[in-house]
């Protein structure tokens, strides 16, 4: 029983989670990585009282589960018969959220028909509004100018750019392709520790203007021996190298994790103080159960708990539970379909919703 109250104890301080920024503790910020493991935890418990016949002590298990529900169920969406209404109207729109991964400049997939495959994926489905990040297009005729092959294949009418980066020869950051309208577009600086931009575009639609935001919270920029150690589907063996490699990727963990608190807090300003309907995508590079989730959907919906099913992992790794790519959106905007693809093209998942502008604004 003592072990039972113990693992309660460590669940029900995830409560804390959604009002605790990581740069106030650092330790409790990383500790919603492992809030599903601790539920778990808790259900073997229920088990196990069941199975010894100890009714009493399944008080434990259950309460805390009940204290704690509000963090952890964000994790998990059971909508088995949602119906997704992914029809086109003239008051309806869909945006498609994708981290590109700079559309395989490096050839990471060993596959030289990628970059168009993902391009005809686009084009595919033509969403209203592509909102794209880790975006990669040349600045000269000699690099792959991947704004003009999107814009040319899908047709796109307007574009918004946010670079964090402008080099001679080509250019990084956030991308928005529009078949609407893009008016106001801006960019703000988010990132107290380097150099990210939260994009800003507001979008026309028939009498009425939405606001997009684009964002890419902070990554954990691991290594390739770091990345695989992380990935690892048995335990490692202990040598100096992977305990070297360990003490990296926890201190990566806690200082990113600072990072993307403090950049939460700038963004959650902002959109405060934005006064039209308004629509968050990106890549957060944190799972549901954190400050930076929290803070970033504030009164927002989520369209994969709305719509979705399942854990709705959106990162190609061997971890299940690392649903890091959203979109949110404002009460006054009307959820129709949402959409998750399992294409190989990038480390993303890309998330696609399809909504309403039939209520007034």
């Amino acid at each position: 029983m003592l072990v039972n109250i113990f693992f309660a104890i460590l669940l029900l301080s995830t409560k804390l989670i959604p009002h605790t920024n990581p740069y106030q503790y650092t330790l409790l910020g990383l500790f919603g990585l492992f809030t599903p493991v601790l539920v778990i935890i808790q259900i073997v418990f229920i088990i196990i009282w069941l199975v010894t016949k100890k009714f009493f002590y399944i008080i434990i298990p259950v309460l805390v589960i009940w204290l704690s529900w509000d963090v952890f169920s964000v994790c998990v969406a059971g909508n088995f018969s949602a119906k997704q209404d992914f029809s086109k109207s003239k008051n309806n729109f869909s945006v498609l959220s994708y981290n590109v991964r700079l559309l395989d400049l490096y050839h990471w997939n060993d596959d030289k028909n990628t970059r168009a495959q993902m391009i005809d994926f686009f084009k595919s489905k033509n969403a209203s509004v592509l909102c794209l990040q880790e975006f990669y297009s040349s600045n000269d005729s000699v690099g792959i100018n991947n704004i003009k092959a999107i814009k040319e294949a899908c047709h796109y009418e307007y574009i918004a750019e946010c670079n964090t980066h402008v080099l001679k020869r080509g250019k990084w950051g956030s991308i928005i392709f529009s078949h609407l309208p893009i008016v106001n577009p801006k960019n703000f600086e988010i990132d107290v520790q380097g150099s990210n931009l939260l994009q800003k575009v507001d979008i026309a639609i028939q009498k009425d203007t939405i606001t997009i935001f684009n964002v890419h919270l902070k990554s954990n920029k691991f290594s390739a021996k770091e990345a695989a150690l992380v990935n690892k589907t048995e335990l490692p063996s202990i040598t100096d190298s992977t305990v070297e490699q360990s003490k990296s990727i926890f201190s990566k963990l806690q200082d990113n994790a600072v990072n993307r608190g403090l950049e939460a807090d700038i963004i959650s300003t902002i959109i405060d103080q934005n006064e039209k309907p308004s629509l968050l995508c990106g890549d957060l590079n944190d799972i549901p159960s954190s400050y930076v989730y929290f803070t970033l959907r504030g009164k927002h919906k989520d369209v994969f708990l709305e719509k979705g099913l399942g854990l709705g992992k959106t990162y190609r790794n061997t971890i299940p539970v690392l649903r890091i790519d959203y979109m949110f959106h404002d009460e006054k905007i009307g959820l129709l379909g949402y959409e998750k693809f399992n294409v190989p093209y990038s480390d993303h998942e890309p998330i696609m919703a399809n909504f309403s502008i039939l209520r007034a604004l």
